[in-house]
């Protein structure tokens, strides 16, 4: 391969990797041009940039810019124009406060927020195709059946992608909302057996206490792993209902420990435990590309 020919392709191929990275962060700022005053400006900033990338393009390559090169063609310059989802910045406080409403919800709910989000879009698509039926639009052959499937999956995937940008944009936030969310949660199918006491207060043994609560453990960390599994194969199902269970009970037992066993606050363990596993990924990213960066 000819200089002049690397010339061309490392530099092409650097600028298109830089417009990829670009187009992916416009589409996480349109998807919060609805609440985020500051995210079509972004927008409008990062397709000016594209254009300079593109103009970039056509223009032949100094000798200075190829020294910024090494032989495998990898750029070891340092990049002003960097930008894009390497540079994750936390979208203003609008969008801090929204990834924080998100990730409690997804807490509280025991993973389960997606999947209701999704049930309120495929409920609202079957409505929209019930109204255009009895108005005599065309509804294309949608059946209501349909109308729900795409419905509850577009509405379901968005916000699956807004869950997922929030531990990437503000992971520690997104964190901290879900260990609130899991501890608030009201979420506990099993209640103590009790009895009326003198003053009409219902009183519990110590040991149905505790046997409610192993239950409730036990009970949640199936609830939990299930509506964190985003594929539905039994393989996901069987490791995310299996790994949540065992931090439930590692909660709980850290709550006992923690709190006593006479309260509620081994639920703050629960939340905790399943909080550290579900962002341990994010986590590994964020100081792997930190580390990345400082080099």
């Amino acid at each position: 391969m000819t200089n002049e020919l690397r010339k061309t392709l490392w530099r092409n191929m650097r600028f298109v990797q830089m417009n990829n990275e670009i187009d992916e962060q416009i589409r996480q700022l349109l998807a919060r041009t609805s609440y985020d005053a500051d995210a079509q400006m972004q927008v409008n900033v990062l397709q000016q940039q594209k254009v300079l990338n593109e103009q970039q393009m056509q223009q032949p390559m100094t000798e200075q810019e190829y020294a910024l090169y090494d032989d495998n063609g990898d750029y070891i310059g340092n990049d002003a124009q960097q930008s894009s989802v390497t540079q994750q910045n936390t979208g203003g406080i609008g969008q801090v406060v929204v990834d924080g409403i998100n990730h409690a919800a997804q807490g509280t709910s025991l993973g389960w927020s997606d999947e209701a989000f999704g049930a309120i879009g495929g409920t609202g698509r079957v409505m929209a195709n019930g109204l255009m039926r009895v108005a005599g639009q065309n509804v294309n052959g949608e059946s209501f059946g349909d109308a729900w499937n795409e419905g509850y999956r577009e509405y379901r995937d968005y916000a699956r992608q807004e869950l997922n940008d929030g531990y990437q944009r503000n992971p520690e936030i997104s964190a901290g909302a879900e260990v609130v969310g899991a501890t608030m949660s009201p979420i506990t199918p099993f209640k103590a057996k009790g009895f009326t006491g003198s003053l009409g207060k219902v009183i519990s043994h110590p040991e149905d206490i505790a046997r409610a609560r192993w239950l409730n453990t036990v009970a949640t960390g199936v609830a939990n792993g299930a509506g964190y599994t985003n594929q539905n194969t039994l393989d996901e199902y069987a490791k995310n209902i299996g790994m949540s269970t065992i931090t439930n009970v590692g909660g709980t037992a850290f709550g006992n420990k923690l709190f006593g066993s006479g309260n509620d606050m081994y639920r703050l363990g629960i939340g905790a435990m399943n909080s550290a596993i579900q962002s341990m990924p994010y986590g590994y990213n964020f100081f792997r590309k930190k580390d990345e960066d400082e080099r």
